[in-house]
């Protein structure tokens, strides 16, 4: 991986968390990583590697999804049974779910689900 798109994934996992503790919009921070750029070269297995040296951030994106149940949006919840369920709300019918164990690849899913969903309203 070429460190322009190790910096951008870097930037990318920490949109929630520095939205949060700055003045700045998700769109406004996805556009300054660089990832509009990028997009096509960055997938789920990268944004994954990337969670795992900042395992914690996966919280703050559980929070994020959590916090923003009102609207239509790409979004990730930890059942009781402790599977992570990445989907589409509130009408997931028109939309493949993703079922998970796997905290690190259901947080990838999510995020690029999330950040391409954001790309792909900047363009209209």
């Amino acid at each position: 991986m070429n460190g322009q798109i190790k910096k951008t994934i870097e930037k990318i996992i920490r949109i929630d968390y520095d939205s949060f503790h700055s003045d700045r919009s998700d769109l406004t921070l996805l556009s300054e990583s660089g990832y509009f750029n990028l997009h096509d070269q960055i997938g789920e297995s990268q944004i994954m590697e990337a969670f795992k040296s900042e395992p914690d951030l996966i919280s703050e994106w559980l929070q994020l999804s959590e916090d923003s149940r009102s609207s239509e949006r790409w979004g990730i919840s930890r059942g009781d049974n402790g599977k992570y369920l990445v989907g589409h709300w509130p009408d997931g019918a028109n939309y493949e779910n993703i079922v998970t164990d796997d905290a690190f690849y259901a947080c990838a899913a999510y995020v690029k689900l999330y950040i391409e969903s954001i790309r792909a309203h900047a363009k209209r």
